[in-house]
């Protein structure tokens, strides 16, 4: 009966010994593999030399960017995944060393104004037409035309009772292209989208009339749409993307 038993004994050995190995080496490749590569995602993250902040409205260097594991449970909605997603773009908030970078956190849409541009609003007595499914964040290029109050001057400067006529008209081609449009209100000053809930039904319905966009330029080009204004051209704005 001892053989039997100790047969028995033996052989209990072995498979709690094998269950430890396979139960260690579960714990590894859960640790080493799984968890790492499995269970998690590569994030963008910020670089502050010395720990320090980086503050709002900062243009982001590719030094200060690079890319980190993280795990799944800790991404934050709408973490930027590139790179290039976010180099030379403008923070929205001060930022930590780091920080995972998102949407809300960083400009992504470029409607923050750098140095040398501003947000121009576009009053609606100077708009000759506009795209009513005009909304946020869209791109477009502006074209000038004549104004009722400057019909007559351009129809001197075409028959040349004033010189340089050619310099004073304005160009057949859209004189800006590719604008971003930062906001669209109505009359009331409230943002147009297309349902309360956002832009949420490819533009088939609107929450109000077009009235004043808001425009991101740089400063020489608000300029030279004043210079046009002034003498009484109007603005064709016009959606292109």
């Amino acid at each position: 009966m001892s053989a039997p038993r100790s047969h028995l004994i033996k052989r209990n050995y072995v498979l709690a010994s094998l269950i430890l190995v396979i139960g260690f080496g579960g714990l590894l490749g859960y640790d080493l593999y799984f968890k790492p590569y499995i269970l998690s995602e590569s994030v963008v993250k910020v670089r502050v030399n010395g720990g320090g902040v980086l503050p709002k409205n900062h243009e982001l260097t590719p030094a200060e960017l690079y890319l980190d594991s993280v795990q799944t449970k800790d991404v934050p909605a709408g973490a930027v995944t590139s790179l290039k997603q976010v180099e030379r773009k403008i923070t929205n908030v001060s930022l930590t060393d780091g920080s995972i970078l998102t949407g809300e956190l960083v400009d992504l849409s470029d409607l923050e104004p750098r140095s040398d541009e501003g947000i121009f609003p576009v009053p609606k007595d100077v708009i000759y037409a506009v795209n009513g499914s005009l909304r946020s964040r869209d791109k477009v290029d502006i074209y000038v035309v004549q104004g009722s109050d400057n019909r007559r001057d351009n129809q001197l400067l075409h028959t040349g009772a004033q010189e340089n006529s050619e310099a004073a008209l304005p160009p057949g081609e859209a004189v800006l292209t590719g604008i971003t449009v930062n906001y669209v209100r109505t009359e009331d000053n409230n943002d147009v989208r297309d349902t309360e809930q956002g832009n949420d039904n490819n533009r088939v319905t609107s929450t109000g009339k077009v009235a004043a966009p808001e425009l991101k330029l740089k400063k020489s080009e608000g300029e030279m749409l004043k210079g046009y204004l002034e003498r009484g051209f109007k603005l064709w704005i016009v959606r292109v993307e």
